[in-house]
């Protein structure tokens, strides 16, 4: 009797569950899987050999294959007999590495995409020019749509009709120097929330106009020039987003930045601008115009993030003693700040930017690493001009403790913190002067020693502290 329970108890634990459950269930649960993976279970029993008939979510890349012979042979195959299935795509993903003809890629892709198509991301790497099935503008299902490099757009004569699109992405795609195409995108996508925007090699100098009620989501990377300084016009970028909640702009090519309608609704933003040679405007003219655009966001951000760019552009507003940088207002909203700066720069304008940041929580400072361009790097950015001062400024501890030092800034870290006399003083000056400070962190750059790491932990850590509650920690990369 004892040996049928444990044979029974056997029987129980080995049975096959899931093999029990519905075909709809299951098919919900491989499409949880990797394509590859998903595909595969068809040889597990017969029962399982057309369950993959039930997927409508597909991703398919190339680099997961042997090679990329077997990959495009089996493509042609799938959706030979995808063709002859009664269910559709939903979500179609495609990642391409490999040398393709053009014509098969368009087949493949043609064949993917059906009204009810919900999520659509077609990525093709090589120089190709595959096109996009003009009937994609009308699927009024679409919720995503991601577009890369090789993948042809043409919208003359288009109406698109996308009632659907939530979001929108476009990297490295021939049709971003058509800007007109950008706007006729973003007109027929009425309740769009995310836009990202992403193009290398900028050859057109028209204007962009990005225009949506909707909107609450934006990337925009513009970072080379391909045009000539003599090509008529001037590139502008205007965003006319009122509900805007998060920017992230990197724009090395726009020599004109408007705001059309005030987004009240930000709260986080990222800026990285620069002045090029191509510009046909003039240098200060053009910090004007970029101290004016940060003065309209940075009174509403409550997270601002100041990449090194930028802050050489502010730097040189505060040392020429620009109008644009007087009276700044103050930012009653932000929190969090991030800068990234070298030693010749930040001291510049931090002190304005803290005396204005009344409710400050968190800041965060880098040296020398920035996320977008590194002065040390004029092959890759021949363009990009970094406006230096003549005379490098060292920290110098400013008459008045700002307001957020004495009632609000709780945390500082300090990443890439070298043994830099300026460096030194500003911590000792944070950490006697930041009444209500938790915690300060110094994070070492490379490039320091272990006897110089010890001596800058053995300084700050004696120094005067003006907060009971800090502490201070030190960590190596």
């Amino acid at each position: 009797m004892a040996e049928d329970d444990k044979r029974k108890r056997c029987e129980e634990v080995n049975k096959d569950m899931i093999s029990s459950l519905p075909n709809v269930i299951i098919g919900h649960i491989l499409s949880f899987l990797p394509t590859k993976d998903a595909l595969c279970t068809c040889i597990l029993s017969k029962s399982w050999r057309e369950l993959w008939r039930s997927l409508s979510n597909f991703d398919f890349d190339d680099r997961t294959w042997k090679s990329k012979i077997i990959f495009g042979n089996f493509m042609d195959r799938f959706f030979y007999v995808h063709n002859s299935r009664e269910n559709s795509i939903t979500k179609f993903r495609l990642r391409v590495h490999g040398n393709y003809p053009s014509s098969r890629l368009s087949q493949w892709i043609d064949a993917a995409i059906k009204d009810n198509i919900e999520e659509l991301i077609l990525w093709i790497y090589p120089d190709a020019h595959v096109p996009l099935p003009q009937r994609v503008f009308s699927c009024e299902k679409l919720v995503v749509l991601n577009l890369g490099y090789g993948i042809a757009i043409d919208l003359h004569g288009v109406g698109v009709r996308f009632s659907c699109l939530k979001v929108l992405h476009l990297e490295g795609l021939p049709m971003l120097d058509d800007l007109a195409s950008i706007e006729n995108l973003l007109a027929g996508s009425p309740v769009l929330e995310e836009l990202k925007i992403e193009h290398v090699d900028c050859r057109s100098r028209n204007a962009l106009r990005v225009c949506s009620s909707s909107l609450k989501r934006l990337t925009i990377r513009f970072t080379r020039i391909r045009y000539y300084r003599k090509d008529p016009g001037c590139r502008a970028l205007t965003l006319d987003t009122p509900n805007l909640e998060l920017l992230k702009l990197t724009d090395f090519v726009s020599e004109e930045l408007n705001i059309q309608q005030l987004p009240c609704s930000l709260v986080e933003a990222s800026v990285s601008v620069a002045f090029t040679h191509f510009f046909i405007i003039q240098v200060d003219t053009y910090i004007d115009m970029a101290v004016q655009f940060l003065r309209l966001i940075m009174p509403i951000v409550r997270i601002l993030r100041l990449c090194e760019t930028t802050m050489r552009i502010l730097s040189n507003a505060v040392r020429k003693k620009l109008p644009c940088v007087e009276d700044l207002p103050n930012f009653q909203n932000l929190t969090r700040l991030e800068i990234e700066a070298s030693g010749d720069c930040r001291w510049m304008v931090l002190h304005e930017i803290l005396k204005c940041s009344v409710k400050l929580e968190v800041f965060i400072i880098y040296k020398d690493k920035a996320l977008t361009v590194q002065a040390t790097d004029p092959p890759r950015w021949p363009s990009l001009v970094y406006l230096n001062s003549s005379v490098i400024p060292k920290w110098r501890n400013p008459e008045f403790a700002p307001q957020c030092m004495r009632s609000s800034l709780k945390v500082i870290e300090c990443v890439d913190f070298e043994w830099d006399f300026s460096e030194i003083e500003m911590a000792e000056y944070f950490l006697k002067k930041a009444l209500v400070l938790e915690k300060m962190t110094i994070r070492f750059g490379r490039g320091m020693t272990h006897n110089s790491k010890e001596r800058v932990a053995k300084r700050l850590s004696g120094c005067q502290i003006g907060s009971e509650a800090c502490r201070i920690t030190f960590s190596s990369p």
